[in-house]
């Protein structure tokens, strides 16, 4: 049996490349009464120029507008559907075969498009109909080049190709396989730019007060979209200047977002450096103004892009070594990875567009390949990816650090507040014990869930009470710990029947170098079984009796003088008599309109019980603690009130 013939002529593949000389012509025939797609044309006198090479390269180099191409074909006898495999040819075509359009890409002036961008070649079907009969097909293609494109090339940069319409669709579906593996680092950056502002919004609105999570996720969405539309002009022909015109919206959205993400994760103020980048990125973004609207070459537009980005850069990372320098953690951990992927962005740029200056499309992917890709296989992946990649990781192990941590001293303070309220439960009596003589009125409204203020109402051991109202200045803890203190003071000192100057000199002592900042006030009242008024008073606002403010000397808040006296002044009580004692939470309170509710109005309602008092400053407005108290005297009548005496108190013990 003899060996397998093959026929290379029946089973060839039915494909070729049209490769070599085509006749070439610039201006244009827009009405076609010239004939330059008709396939009777004498076209002798047109140059012949290659077909797999720009004209600017063969003696055109700087034309820009209409030009046409003419070549023939000579068909086999017997074929299967055929098709024109078109690769990158910028920046609008028509085809023509036997005088007929048969596929068109872009728009031709004055309706024109500046397409451009593919790395995949255009499939035009060639129909049956128009296929000549044992002449030569003549195929004429009409290009527009706009003047301001940016490589200078104009009309096919590779060959044509011609053959089985199946199988040139195989030759596409291979091209752009081969144009996802080349971006495969742009896609792997896209997914990951997506993910992380989705775990950015989800940051943000688990704690919606740090801005911080929500700038970011606006950056890497922005990230997402410059990829995503870089990746569609990889894989699609796009209108060149409306592309141009939204990459240059996306440019600024992303700058704009990656400056008020670093100003706020660093809780900086927005200096000069924060300005010098919003301000560099705003003129990125008008400067693409130029490029869309052809005012200017590509190359000197892309070039002064590049050039204006660098005060952006150089805004943002000296944003880091500032707050590195003043011991900032995060930004010590950013400063490198941001400055290593704004360093690659700049040079890789500045290369690029140099290159865009002074060499072709070709020589530019090449410089590519060559310089900036550190891996061709089996994926490209470039410095500014690894760069870009590293930045990425850096903010991200920032954020979810910056979580953990803002979650423990959340869980911290939680903590605190949770033993602050307990020991604010102790401090503050929920209800006011009966004391002989008076019936007695409270009411505690805390501006936050640990307040300052206290007040205790003591049995005095020879009969009669003590009555303790203060502020301590601050909320949380801190302000329960004093207050404690002070409480404890007072309980103690009260075993000894003191007076209340006695009794505030002793608290005084007690604070004296543990106020870490602002101050307390504090009145003391001692009150006999005969409606005697004993009062010292240490910068505490003074009470109201019967509407009247009493006037009692006032000493220095406690804790700021180891020598500070507070006189005593003495009154009586008569029947049915008010005493209203209240802090300064009432005269604080301010509306909407930035009015004080006032001694006016608290001394209106002085008379009033002390939930009216309380809730009157409330619905005014709070912003700090309130606290009233009021005594009704039920004493038997007796002689009206009077002011028999002041005592001054020179030491007080400790």
């Amino acid at each position: 049996m003899p060996a397998q013939v093959f026929d290379l002529e029946k089973d060839r593949v039915a494909l070729s490349e049209l490769k070599g000389f085509w006749r070439f012509h610039t201006g244009d025939d827009p009405d076609g009464k010239l004939g330059w797609a008709s396939p009777a044309l004498d076209d002798s006198s047109w140059n012949l120029l290659r077909s797999d090479q720009p004209w600017s390269d063969q003696g055109y180099k700087g034309y820009g507008g209409f030009a046409w191409y003419r070549f023939q074909v000579v068909l086999p006898a017997s074929h299967p559907p055929l098709a024109l495999c078109i690769p990158m040819l910028s920046t609008s075509y028509q085809v023509f075969a036997e005088g007929r359009l048969i596929g068109k890409l872009g728009g031709m002036p004055p309706h024109q498009t500046v397409q451009g961008g593919t790395r995949n070649c255009d499939i035009i079907p060639i129909p049956a109909d128009v296929e000549p009969r044992g002449i030569p097909l003549t195929i004429a293609i009409r290009v527009w080049h706009w003047p301001h494109w940016a490589y200078n090339l104009g009309g096919p940069t590779q060959p044509v190709l011609i053959g089985d319409t199946a199988l040139l669709n195989k030759w596409r579906s291979f091209q752009l396989s081969e144009t996802f593996r080349s971006s495969s680092a742009e896609i792997v950056l896209l997914i990951g730019a997506v993910l992380a502002g989705v775990a950015g919004l989800g940051l943000f609105l688990l704690r919606s007060r740090e801005r911080e999570y929500l700038w970011f996720s606006a950056y890497e969405f922005a990230n997402a979209a410059l990829c995503a539309w870089t990746l569609y002009r990889w894989f699609y022909a796009a209108d060149f200047q409306r592309y141009y015109a939204a990459e240059g919206l996306i440019v600024f959205a992303q700058g704009t977002c990656s400056a008020m993400f670093l100003v706020t994760l660093l809780k900086e103020r927005r200096g000069w450096c924060f300005w010098l980048a919003i301000g560099s990125i705003l003129a990125c973004t008008l400067l693409f103004l130029p490029l869309v609207l052809g005012w200017m070459s590509i190359a000197a537009s892309i070039l002064l892009i590049c050039v204006a980005f660098v005060p952006f850069f150089v805004g943002t990372f000296l944003m880091l070594v500032l707050a590195a320098r003043r011991g900032n953690l995060d930004a010590r951990m950013l400063a490198g990875p941001v400055g290593l992927s704004f360093g690659s962005t700049v040079l890789g740029g500045l290369l690029m567009a140099t290159v865009f200056s002074i060499s072709q499309n070709i020589g530019v992917l090449a410089f590519r390949e060559r310089y900036l890709n550190l891996i061709t296989w089996p994926f490209p992946i470039s410095s500014q990816n690894v760069a870009d990649f590293l930045c990425q990781i850096s903010i991200l192990a920032i954020l979810v650090l910056r979580f953990a941590r803002t979650r423990r001293d959340e869980e911290r303070h939680a903590s605190e507040l949770e033993a602050a309220q307990s020991v604010q439960q102790v401090l503050i009596p929920d209800e006011c014990p009966a004391v002989p003589g008076f019936n007695i009125e409270s009411s505690y409204i805390p501006a936050s869930e640990v307040g300052g203020d206290f007040f205790q109402i003591l049995p005095a051991a020879t009969g009669g009470t003590l009555v303790v109202i203060g502020d301590v200045s601050g909320k949380g803890m801190a302000a329960a710990m004093t207050v404690s203190l002070l409480v404890g003071t007072v309980r103690t000192m009260a075993h000894f029947e003191p007076c209340p100057g006695q009794i505030l000199a002793a608290m005084n002592q007690r604070l004296l170098g543990r106020q870490t900042c602002g101050f307390t006030t504090c009145l003391v009242i001692k009150i006999s079984l005969d409606g005697e008024l004993t009062a010292a008073n240490a910068g505490h606002l003074a009470p109201y009796l019967n509407g009247t403010e009493l006037e009692i000397p006032g000493g220095l808040p406690l804790g700021l003088a180891p020598d500070a006296e507070y006189p005593e002044q003495i009154f009586s009580l008569g029947p049915s008599d008010r005493l209203t004692l209240l802090t300064d939470g009432v005269v604080e309170a301010r509306n909407q309109k930035g009015e004080l509710f006032g001694f006016e109005r608290t001394q209106a309602i002085s008379c009033a019980s002390a939930k009216e008092i309380a809730r009157a400053a409330q619905a005014f407005g709070q912003e700090d603690d309130i606290t009233v108290l009021s005594f009704t005297s039920q004493l038997p009548q007796r002689e009206a009130i009077t002011m028999k005496e002041t005592v001054p108190l020179s030491s007080a013990p400790t």
